[in-house]
């Protein structure tokens, strides 16, 4: 008999949510019983254990070299470089474990997690990229995070096959660009969102096939145009030149003109293209899926975040690279038929296990690399190993784990945040689910207080000059006070230094220097993208005109002066300011 949906009480904020009939099926597909947690809590929990951003100076605990760590000196296992972490000087087998049965299993494994040494950071396959995590194959890239395939790039996050380029936030292609969000094929372009195959344009929004333009929004195949004004060529260089780009005053101003022109053009209800039957944001060449974000090449798949080639998969952040049948976990890489890991890169039949390589078969292991049939780190036959599986997992049903809240964690359940190997305001849960330090406490989470800076404020932002122009080579030795001054949530740094090449780049380009540490830049960029989460509303398309008239149409819709009646689901919360057309109405109006 087929499932249908049903209504549960969350097991952490007690808040009613829906069991759909689909996750009954995925569950049953996959051998474990339907969460407990709702989603939202769920997603915190894993985010959790998603230290993007925050880096600390330690040395490898093998060989002693200096290393950039996603990992603070005061974590309890050893920590290593590339080099000695993949080397043949260590044997994560050696930690192996017996079962006991007479204890939850997943205390044991923390115990596990508290002896077995970790890689530093995740990365790969990079020249000169020491202050980077969760990059591969790029060169010369400082501070640039969860990004591949780049040259030359700075302070960027979720960035693919760009060069010379600073302060960007999921791009492709790029080239010679400051600022951009949600931006590809660009070259020449500054503070703009939602832009693609174009170049010279500056604090634009959704333009495509465009060059030279400056404020403009909703523009196809349009070139010399300002605040959506076309122009002569010569007079829309002169009126450049009287901008003052150069100027950090100049484009504070232009930038709050321009958010001001945003919200008086419609929006798509959604970023996305070539997909079939999905719902959720950013989202490309994908069928069949519900409520998935910033993916492309999705299929039977559900609760997806950052999700690339995966199918059949349920609620994971971060899945790509062919993942299949994986559930309720963070990070697969080229994974397949694993549940509630941390991690898994290159392997098959996992369940519980942290950071394991191109592995098989393992059940509550850490660190494992190129290994099968393995518990807590401890080698077993075929035949040992499945019989000793399903007794565990018996034991987990009876005897499941309790954290210091009372919350108990059942069999398939993602790892409780309290065995994370980061501390909340480490994490990206920080962000997304906003806690002081108390509240934090108070939920049992991990706090980590700020470190002791061992830098002193040479110069205050407001002091800096205001024009590039006027900066000279020795801002390089300075120490710049972040303007948010550490009050803010967003991981601020205090302060900061200018690289020798990134002011080149700022020369370059003619862009005046930031007032604001790398972390809080990125941070109000992120403040800028649509929630991971759907609201269902309708089209504010009234007829002739927007429904709060801010907008009037320029061509004559299906509805004609009727309000359009299409229902949708979107990632625009209904208090945010934009104004949200359906397909129909919104490709009506893009000119």
């Amino acid at each position: 008999m087929e499932k249908k949906s049903e209504k549960r009480i969350c097991e952490n904020c007690k808040k009613e949510f829906t069991i759909e009939a689909d996750d009954f099926n995925f569950c049953e597909k996959m051998k474990v019983p339907v969460p407990g947690f709702c989603h939202e809590c769920r997603l915190q929990r894993k985010l959790t254990w998603r230290n993007e951003r925050t880096l600390y100076k330690r040395t490898c605990g093998m060989c002693g070299k200096i290393i950039i760590s996603v990992f603070s000196t005061d974590k309890p296992f050893p920590v290593y470089c590339y080099a000695c972490y993949h080397g043949t000087s260590w044997d994560p087998l050696s930690y192996g474990e017996e079962v006991d049965f007479t204890r939850p299993f997943l205390e044991q494994f923390k115990e596990l997690q508290h002896k077995v040494p970790r890689q530093y950071a995740l990365v790969f396959d990079n020249v000169n990229c020491d202050y980077t995590n969760g990059v591969g194959f790029s060169k010369n890239c400082y501070l640039v995070f969860v990004s591949d395939y780049n040259k030359d790039c700075f302070y960027s996050y979720n960035i693919y096959h760009c060069e010379n380029c600073l302060d960007l936030s999921t791009c492709f292609n790029c080239e010679f660009c400051y600022e951009l969000l949600n931006c590809s094929n660009c070259q020449h372009c500054f503070f703009s969102i939602d832009c693609k195959d174009s170049y010279n344009i500056y604090f634009s929004k959704d333009c495509v096939n465009c060059h030279d333009i400056v404020g403009c929004v909703g523009l196809r195949n349009k070139s010399y145009s300002i605040f959506n004004k076309e122009y002569g060529k010569d007079e829309y260089e002169k009126k450049i030149e009287d901008m003052n780009l150069g100027s950090y005053l100049s484009v504070g101003a232009i930038k709050s003109q321009t958010n001001d022109l945003f919200k008086k053009y419609p929006v798509k209800y959604f970023h996305g293209n070539n997909n079939k039957d999905v719902t959720g944001d950013i989202i490309s060449n994908s069928k069949n899926s519900r409520e998935i974000f910033s993916a492309k090449e999705i299929e039977d798949s559900k609760y997806i975040i950052n999700g690339n080639q995966a199918k059949d998969c349920y609620e994971c952040y971060v899945a790509v690279d062919k993942s299949e049948l994986c559930f309720d976990s963070l990070g697969c890489f080229s994974t397949q038929n694993t549940k509630a890991s941390h991690l898994p890169w290159s392997s098959y039949e996992l369940e519980y296990c942290d950071s394991c390589e191109v592995s098989s078969n393992l059940f509550g292991c850490v660190s494992l690399h190129h290994q099968e049939y393995c518990i807590l780190n401890k080698k077993y036959n075929k035949e040992e190993y499945e019989k000793l599986k399903e007794k565990i997992i018996e034991h987990i049903k009876k005897m499941p784990y309790q954290d210091g809240k009372g919350r108990k964690y059942n069999y398939g359940e993602f790892f409780p945040a309290e065995l994370s190997p980061y501390d909340y305001n480490e994490t990206l849960a920080l962000f997304y689910y906003p806690l002081s330090k108390e509240d934090a406490q108070k939920e049992k989470y991990f706090w980590k207080d700020s470190e002791e800076k061992e830098y002193n404020i040479t110069i205050l932002p407001e002091d800096l000059p205001n024009n590039i122009k006027n900066i000279e080579n020795s801002i390089l030795d300075e120490v710049i006070g972040c303007g948010h001054k550490g009050e803010c949530n967003d991981q601020c740094t205090t302060a900061f230094k200018i690289t020798f090449g990134e002011l080149e780049l700022y020369r370059k380009l003619n862009l005046p220097l930031p007032r604001l540490c790398h972390n809080c830049r990125y941070y109000e960029r992120l403040k800028l993208e649509n929630p991971r989460k759907l609201w269902q509303r309708s089209c504010e398309c009234k007829g002739g005109e927007s429904k709060n008239g801010l907008y009037k149409n320029t061509a004559s819709h299906v509805h004609s002066q009727n309000p359009c009646q299409i229902i949708f689901e979107t990632a625009y919360a209904p208090d945010r300011p934009e104004i949200v057309y359906c397909e129909k109405c919104y490709q009506q109006e893009v000119y």
